[in-house]
């Protein structure tokens, strides 16, 4: 029987639902047996876990204080997972935007990094402090011996911050579940499928349709959903809150299109729009070039205004899209092609040196 590596894997925090939520499943497929570690655990807010999975959880999740990404904890967060013992582990994979690269490994065991992000918010600053804490962050990340990213637009970041090479290994949806359906049957709505929360720009989306008078469906919770329902003119707009995949399916299939007026590292919801052969309106920033093929499966607009973004809702609607073009673009990210070469490349980064500890016959 052949041997396989004792994998660990490590999330930043375990507190809500999104995309990178989702990716967290599929890698958890990939290695059924690994141990998760992460910083805080909200049980509440983990039902998507399969509830077989053991978390480890370090000494913040004892703290209630620190059960939200508020600045202390993200203080913290390095100190309090540089105590996590992986020596019995062959593989260390961490999943991060934020300090998973700060972990303490032994030579024996192989820490892989896949950054969802740099970091995002740190370098959006040029303060005193923020510069400090930049170095602070450049240390840590030389601490992982491999990366892999989810897109050309982060392995770009991961070179200019950090100094590291990386590897490209895009994220992929589930073509079983986000399909095309039996028959066709169009709604006059326009959807958005997003966490509610500021940075996301969902208020772009909702002054835009509104200046248009164009229905806007809204799926998705997050802590500042009160701040987009005050602003939002309920005659068309209308919030969905959480829905099950089956529903977002459907929802996806019946849209006139998906907008996405926020920066994304990679964008996961462009991809399962396509695959139910609905176009993108996107940013034309960050992941979404690597997965819009402008004019045939979407369009993409290149400054986050209102303006521009019915401008970019008035093109699509003088344009013909064909749910097959779409369906067909998206099969380039299928989850199957993600977990079998995420794990390939990560059985290949670690068997470059031979390990010395005990590994799972």
């Amino acid at each position: 029987m052949s041997k396989k590596p004792k994998v660990a894997i490590f999330y930043d925090w375990l507190n809500q639902w999104g995309g990178a939520e989702r990716l967290l499943l599929d890698i958890l497929q990939i290695f059924p047996q690994a141990s998760l570690f992460t910083s805080v655990h909200q049980p509440n807010k983990t039902s998507w876990l399969p509830p077989s999975i053991k978390i480890k959880t370090c000494f913040l999740n004892k703290f209630k204080m620190f059960k939200t990404n508020s600045i202390l904890s993200l203080l913290l967060q390095p100190i309090a997972i540089e105590q996590f013992d992986f020596s019995n582990f062959n593989i260390l994979i961490s999943i991060s935007s934020m300090h998973g690269k700060a972990l303490l490994t032994s030579p024996q065991t192989t820490h892989i990094n896949y950054c969802l992000n740099p970091n995002r918010y740190l370098y959006k600053h040029s303060s005193l402090l923020a510069k400090l804490y930049q170095k602070i962050d450049f240390i840590y990340a030389q601490r992982p011996d491999y990366y892999l990213t989810i897109s050309p637009y982060i392995q770009k970041q991961i070179k200019k911050y950090y100094q590291r090479s990386s590897t490209v290994i895009p994220p992929g949806t589930d073509l079983s579940l986000f399909k095309l359906p039996a028959k066709q049957n169009r709604q006059n709505y326009f959807l958005v499928v997003s966490r509610l929360v500021k940075h996301k720009k969902i208020d772009l989306a909702i002054k835009a349709c509104q200046q248009l008078k164009i229905k806007l469906k809204i799926v998705g919770t997050g802590r500042h959903s009160n701040y987009f329902k005050h602003i939002a003119n309920h005659q068309y707009v209308e919030f969905l809150g959480h829905v099950s995949d089956k529903e977002l399916v459907k929802l996806y299939q019946q849209s006139q299109a998906l907008i996405c007026p926020q920066l994304e590292d990679f964008g996961l919801t462009a991809i399962e729009a396509q695959a139910c052969g609905t176009p993108v309106i996107a940013l034309n920033k960050g992941g979404y070039p690597q997965t819009i093929v402008h004019q045939k499966t979407g369009i993409l607009f290149d400054q986050q205004t209102v303006t521009r973004l019915k401008s970019a809702i008035k093109q699509f609607q003088q344009l013909k899209f064909y749910p097959q073009t779409c369906s067909k673009n998206a099969h380039h990210f299928s989850k199957t092609n993600f977990m079998l070469n995420f794990y390939q490349q990560v059985i290949k980064l670690w068997q470059k040196q031979p390990k010395k500890i005990p590994t799972i016959t």
